[in-house]
């Protein structure tokens, strides 16, 4: 456990340096919300009530002894041809803490190549992955510390890359009075080889989240404050940095989740970054909301989710979630 409280603090202390800044890093796949239901509640939250193993990637302090023997899969059809697939499993060693392990994969599809003359030379794939394992103990009945680390590898035609992450977080649950708050750390590393030898950096996000149920209240609400180790969060062809409130709504994440009865749960989020990035210049524009649902069928977990892109359409996510072992 100090090992794990040891590498939080080692990443904190060098999350300013200017390496890890997003406004020019790769791997961007890496930020990708991994299942329906965070999706729907707007995207990567940190502090998220009641999350599990499929959400380790987010925060690896959401491995607990109740996502032992879980194993969950999700899949985008994103834009384009596009295809996204994630998968993870967790198991809980007594004694010793909760293991996870995942995959994460992204096909961009078939691409045609040609040269410097527009003569076609064939055609060409492109693929990003990237395998986790992670790690998490309670230091506390209510608190949990984790840790992860990431093999990541991108291959675009002759080009390939591979690289290393590592992520960490704390996460912390009441049930009683249906609160939970987390922070988490992901992406902080370097590349192992290059595509053209320059060194490029991951996308490094810092997020602290809550959630709270207020009593007589139909929905729990979350909130997440994400990329705090980035301030300036310009959208690609903005020149100017946008007004203060603005560029602090582009760091915020909102959810909210009812459940109505044990098994159906119905979700609506907001992310106001995807709306800046997305949205299309209209009187009105769904850029950036996102809602779902969630049921159970005998004892499989079902989330559906669905993204608003504005004009260029929307990402509908699909993920189940199982106990096998």
């Amino acid at each position: 456990m100090r090992l794990i409280l040891t590498l939080l603090l080692t990443i904190a202390a060098v999350q300013g340096t200017a390496a890890q800044s997003n406004t020019s890093s790769i791997f961007r796949f890496l930020e990708i919300t991994p299942n329906a239901r965070a999706s729907a509640l707007g995207g990567n939250h940190a502090g998220l009530y009641q999350a599990q193993s499929n959400m380790m990637h987010v925060n690896p302090a959401y491995l607990n002894t109740q996502s032992s023997g879980y194993v969950s899969a999700s899949y985008i059809n994103f834009l384009g041809d596009a295809n996204m697939g994630f998968t993870s499993a967790a198991y809980t060693v007594d004694g010793i803490g909760t293991f996870g392990a995942g995959i994460r994969y992204v096909g961009y599809g078939e691409f045609n190549e040609f040269d410097e003359n527009g003569t076609q030379l064939g055609s060409f794939s492109a693929n990003d992955m990237a395998l986790t394992g992670a790690y998490s103990r309670a230091i506390t009945p209510k608190l949990t510390a984790g840790a992860g680390v990431d093999l990541i590898y991108s291959s675009y035609a002759s080009f390939n890359s591979s690289a290393f992450g590592i992520s960490g977080g704390v996460f912390y649950q009441d049930t009683t009075s249906h609160f939970s708050a987390g922070i988490s750390v992901r992406n902080l590393g370097s590349q192992i080889s290059t595509y053209d030898g320059r060194y490029e950096p991951l996308p490094l996000d810092i997020s602290v989240g809550i959630t709270k149920k207020p009593e007589a209240f139909p929905f729990q609400l979350s909130l997440t404050l994400k990329r705090l180790n980035d301030w300036d969060m310009r959208v690609f062809g903005e020149t100017d940095q946008p007004d203060l409130f603005n560029n602090v709504m582009r760091h915020v994440l909102f959810g909210g989740e009812a459940n109505l009865g044990q098994n159906l749960h119905l979700r609506l989020g907001y992310d106001h970054y995807l709306h800046e990035q997305t949205d299309s210049g209209g009187n009105f524009s769904l850029a950036g909301v996102s809602f779902g649902i969630g049921f159970t069928v005998k004892s499989i977990d079902i989330d559906l989710s669905r993204n608003s892109y504005s004009k260029l359409g929307g990402i509908t996510r699909l993920s189940i979630k199982t106990k096998l072992f």
